[in-house]
């Protein structure tokens, strides 16, 4: 008789949790999916005004790309971008931005340090610094700081999840509401499962950095809605983590939404919400609209 392998995170065994958490093999190859990211970034920036490197902290990293909205007091739209922790660039996220400048929003696409450079809450704590920075300057490229909402895809996502467990009043001096909505894209809410898979090879992971980086194993700070986007053809996990996530956010009292796109897989649901014709991106501008002045959702004039 042969031996049921043991179970290390809800019903998989090592094997099968390894398969959830590869999204990498969902797909025939991802290279496909990060030239499209990089060269639609490389379009926006040649067809869009572009203030870039603009630093928000004095490392290396720290610096970010707005693409500002033409019209004065904006709301800003600050993505965070995936690669596991430990790729990508803000040279790879403004592939969003042209529907969003297009509709009257301020898109800042953000670097930041990544693995092995920095931990996990580091890299939260980098984001947090950079958000605080960009509600204290906002001004300064049209925007308007009452109206700042962030965005993440995939380990992006995971850092929206540590902007919304952050006291911006106590910590920052800035208003306790100072994000107005997120997009948790492709994202996990809590990261255990991806410390008992292959990953955390990379990532090293420990329980205490998992406890305090998941947005499911932590009370809320923020009250504003949550948007959740995930692939239909993505793995069971991360389709099971985005339930939660929306039933975790409901449940503190905040207005929360799940979006499972059809035919989308982890490298390109994102890319459907980056596109003006889709409903995900008009749900989205909903929740902008929401916040505070009407926006407008077409071309600007």
């Amino acid at each position: 008789m042969t031996l049921a392998a043991k179970k290390v995170w809800r019903q998989y065994d090592q094997a099968a949790l390894d398969i959830q958490y590869n999204s990498r093999a969902t797909v025939p190859d991802v290279g496909v999916y990060l030239k499209a990211y990089a060269d639609a970034t490389r379009s926006a920036q040649a067809g869009l005004s572009c203030q870039r490197d603009v630093p928000y902290g004095p490392g290396a990293s720290e610096r970010l790309d707005v693409y500002p909205a033409t019209g004065p007091d904006a709301p800003v739209l600050v993505y965070l971008h995936g690669g596991d922790w430990r790729a990508l660039s803000k040279a790879d996220s403004g592939f969003a931005a042209p529907a969003f400048v297009n509709a009257g929003v301020t898109f800042i696409a953000l670097d930041f340090s990544l693995v092995p450079q920095v931990g996990l809450l580091e890299m939260g704590e980098q984001v947090r610094r950079a958000v605080a920075w960009i509600w204290r300057n906002a001004a300064a490229f049209g925007g308007d700081p009452g109206r700042l909402h962030v965005a993440g895809h995939s380990s992006g996502a995971n850092l929206v999840g540590q902007l919304l467990m952050t006291d911006w009043a106590g910590r920052f001096g800035l208003p306790a509401d100072t994000i107005k909505s997120a997009v948790f894209a492709s994202g996990l809410g809590d990261l255990e499962p991806v410390r008992l898979s292959f990953r955390n090879a990379n990532l090293h992971l420990t329980p205490e950095v998992v406890h305090k980086a998941s947005l499911l194993r932590q009370e809320p700070r923020a009250c504003c809605p949550l948007m959740v986007l995930v692939g239909a053809d993505e793995t069971d996990d991360y389709r099971s983590q985005s339930r939660e996530v929306v039933t975790h956010w409901a449940a503190a009292g905040n207005r929360a939404t799940l979006h499972e796109l059809a035919g989308r897989h982890h490298f390109d649901a994102v890319l459907q919400w980056a596109d003006p014709a889709s409903a995900c991106f008009h749900a989205h501008l909903d929740l902008i609209h929401a916040a505070g002045r009407p926006v407008d959702a077409g071309l600007q004039k």
